[in-house]
């Protein structure tokens, strides 16, 4: 392991699904979560946290980051000590917008930076996704702007395309928590095919309007017979959010396995975001607005000195 040098790593927010690509689409969006990692003479694996949550974070080897960090070297043959890491988060925990798998894309990456054995995204993407379950939020967390990936079972294969900067995402999070368990264990076992086909047909659409610069997107393509309507029972406001319509509103889905909800737009963002905010306080909750843009750089990492 590299013994004397510092090294930082920044990665961005992300969306899943995007309705109608249930565990295959995602973006990543300008919000960022931050760790330095700093070398210790002390055998001891310390943290600092500033950002949303603080009293949810734990700051020992029980973090995230450490424990994706310790994957990464013991794939190598190593063991992560004498580390400090300095965290800095702009993304809300819990609330669908990749606060887990930006935690175990930075921990894998600084695992990367520390070792002299351990190369390759490919790598990274594959230990990030058997991490997080699914490849769809580690991938464009890892690679930035919109991307399909798949879970081979021997692999994870993914591919990116820019995000038009001119897009706008409207997050808007309402109060009311929802834990990807829960949100998961409301799923059905199987589901009919008239419903497959109807989502195979969109995410199709939808795939191919974002790799040719988005301006074919539309509402319908976001639609989703999967997950969604499972999850509306979920997050009071949520079913009324998704049938929010407006003429500049390009498509509305539930972001990951929520609670926030995702509007794009290229204009009118402000009136959109009222809407859906409307939309929770008519159902008796209170919802916070984001304005984000994409993020097409995705994971970026280096080393430092002197930190």
């Amino acid at each position: 392991m590299v013994s004397s040098r510092h090294c930082r790593v920044t990665v961005p927010a992300t969306s899943a699904n995007l309705g109608s690509g249930f565990d295959t689409l995602a973006v990543a969006l300008d919000l960022h979560l931050t760790v330095t990692a700093h070398r210790r003479p002390q055998d001891t694996l310390t943290a600092t946290y500033r950002g949303p949550q603080p009293n949810s974070v734990p700051l020992d080897s029980s973090n995230l980051i450490f424990r994706a960090l310790s994957e990464g070297l013991a794939r190598v043959g190593e063991r992560p000590s004498g580390l400090h890491l300095s965290i800095e988060s702009e993304i809300p925990i819990g609330v669908g917008l990749g606060s887990s798998a930006a935690a175990i894309v930075s921990g894998l990456l600084i695992a990367g930076l520390l070792s002299e054995e351990m190369k390759g995204r490919e790598d990274i993407l594959e230990l990030a996704a058997a991490s997080e379950g699914h490849p769809d939020n580690v991938a464009a967390a890892l690679l930035g702007g919109f991307v399909a990936a798949v879970d081979t079972g021997s692999g994870v294969l993914a591919r990116r395309a820019d995000l038009d900067l001119d897009l706008n995402f409207i997050v808007v999070t309402p109060e009311e928590p929802l834990s990807t368990q829960t949100s998961r264990a409301v799923l059905p076992d199987s589901y009919d095919r008239a419903d497959v086909v109807w989502n195979l047909q969109r995410v199709a659409l939808l795939t191919a309007s974002f790799f040719s610069g988005g301006s074919g997107l539309r509402p319908e393509l976001f639609q989703d017979r999967l997950h969604q309507s499972h999850r509306a029972a979920l997050v009071p406001g949520l079913a009324e959010c998704l049938a929010t319509r407006h003429p500049d509103l390009l498509g509305v889905f539930l972001s990951g396995a929520g609670s926030s909800v995702v509007a794009v737009a290229r204009s009118s963002e402000v009136q959109i975001a009222q809407l859906l905010t409307d939309a929770f306080s008519s159902a008796g909750v209170s919802s916070r607005s984001r304005l984000l843009k994409p993020d097409n750089l995705g994971a970026r990492s280096q080393m430092v000195a002197g930190v």
